[in-house]
């Protein structure tokens, strides 16, 4: 059984049927809010796995962990998934269905993090800089981590920028290391 294909399969299903419902981005929505509970209740996986919990315990669960109400589309995918014992494969299907609906939009994930809270008006003129370059729209997450010192780390994707002061110490220190190992 290839546990890539199965959520692949039913997250493109689950894409085309809120797009004939014209409700992806409420799926969208709801699919973001399943991740989100399944990395802050780490007892959500083991929960949907136990075989003597009832369809309909498990339903209900579900649907509280994408938000408590959700939109017909996404009820009836997880009423599939239940039907066929898929629900093992629930946080990959949502990983996955957030992944075609932000290529279908062309949505950008972006991360930023400071040492201290930025300024909106920075932040916007970070975001505009990101959506000329890749001519999408950004959704951007952000972090504060007073561990970087000072200066910003920002992701877009699988690229990043590294302009934090620690990271900038962690380059100089690694230059000296080098330069002392071919001294010796």
């Amino acid at each position: 059984m290839n546990t890539g294909l199965i959520p692949a399969r039913y997250a493109t299903a689950l894409l085309d049927f809120a797009n004939v419902s014209d409700l992806q981005e409420s799926v969208y929505t709801e699919s973001k809010a399943i991740v989100k509970s399944y990395f802050q209740f780490s007892e959500l996986r083991t929960v949907l796995d136990n075989p003597v919990l009832a369809k309909a315990e498990k339903r209900k669960i579900i649907v509280m962990a994408a938000g408590g109400k959700v939109c017909k589309p996404f009820e009836k995918f997880v009423d599939l998934l239940l039907d066929n014992n898929r629900e093992k494969f629930l946080l990959s299907v949502a990983l996955k269905y957030i992944d075609l609906f932000r290529k279908q939009k062309n949505i950008h994930y972006g991360k930023l993090t400071t040492a201290s809270p930025v300024n909106v008006s920075t932040e916007k003129r970070l975001m505009a800089m990101v959506e000329n370059t890749t001519g999408g729209t950004i959704e951007m997450e952000k972090v504060i981590d007073p561990a970087i010192l000072g200066g910003f780390m920002f992701e877009v994707d699988f690229v990043r920028w590294d302009a934090s002061i620690s990271g900038q110490l962690r380059r100089i220190k690694n230059e000296y290391i080098e330069k002392n190992n071919k001294i010796v």
